[in-house]
């Protein structure tokens, strides 16, 4: 569920003077001048997989408290496998028992998201079914890593990654994420979470996931079809509604009516051909998923 987050703190003398303790953190790096012997910010360092960055403004922990969890139970920081509510509370009580002043930080960045078994190599679902998010088409098309076919779609305050998660890790399973990524706090903040302590509620968690299957939602996900089942005229619709460029340039300039008239024909197509059964088959694993991991 809970992957990347990032702590921050603007009152940070506390906080600093924790970290520059040799008891606390046996290595800290810094930007030294040779010729002043002055010492520079940042200040950097880390512990089980969490990275601790301090600048002359602000103190910051940040990275996957997923990856850290696997880091302090089996010493490998991966993310491939599922994350319950059990090990978001452990590595949540942990970072409070390794740090100092964690109340005085605000949580500014979050990642929520699911790793899910799929029949097919997730990659095949990437490349041939998932299509657009809304009218978008995606802003970015990759592998994720180097390993790991990726379509991510850019927003101003967040991101919307699904890639094959399984090709990245070289598994032997076919693994597929899907996971949002707030980029300004404001996002998650009209949730009511603010602070790296409200993750271990619940009721926070559920607004993260209903938030993440509304995005879901928003996205093009279409089975593929066989063009001589379908009617000429509706094949001829099909192809351009299927196609991003429609929806960004060529109806850009109607009316917000005129566009919504015309997704709600491409819908209502989606519909009369059962083009949808790969969508409402991930979305209905995601279900699964998310019922599996908060209830352990």
């Amino acid at each position: 569920m809970v992957d990347f987050v990032r702590l921050s703190w603007r009152d940070k003398a506390i906080f600093e003077n924790f970290v520059c303790q040799e008891e606390n953190f046996e290595e800290l790096h810094t930007l030294f001048n040779l010729h002043t012997s002055e010492i520079k910010y940042p200040y950097v360092t880390g512990f089980s997989g969490m990275d601790v960055r301090i600048t002359e403004k602000r103190a910051y922990v940040y990275n996957s408290i997923h990856k850290a969890y696997n880091q302090l139970g089996s010493g490998v920081g991966h993310n491939h496998n599922d994350f319950a509510y059990s090990g978001i509370c452990f590595v949540i009580d942990h970072i409070n028992k390794k740090l100092i002043d964690v109340d005085n930080s605000n949580l500014t960045q979050l990642e929520f998201g699911f790793n899910i078994k799929v029949p097919i190599p997730a990659e095949e679902i990437i490349n041939n079914n998932l299509l657009m998010h809304k009218t978008n088409g995606p802003n970015h098309v990759r592998l994720f890593n180097g390993r790991g076919k990726l379509k991510q779609f850019d927003h101003y305050n967040y991101v919307l990654k699904i890639y094959d998660k399984g090709r990245q890790y070289n598994l032997t399973e076919n693994i597929l994420r899907f996971e949002v990524r707030f980029m300004k706090a404001k996002e998650f903040q009209k949730f009511g979470i603010f602070k790296l302590e409200d993750l271990k509620d619940k009721h926070m968690l559920r607004k993260l996931f209903k938030n993440l299957i509304q995005r879901f939602d928003e996205l093009v996900i279409i089975d593929q079809f066989d063009e001589s089942s379908i009617e000429p005229l509706d094949l001829s619709k099909l192809n351009k509604y299927n196609n991003p460029y429609y929806w960004e340039t060529t109806i850009k300039k109607y009316s917000a009516t005129t566009k919504m008239r015309h997704f709600n024909d491409y819908s209502e197509l989606l519909n009369k051909y059962n083009l949808l059964t790969t969508k409402i088959y991930i979305r209905e694993l995601l279900l699964e998923k998310y019922l599996e991991l908060i209830n352990f």
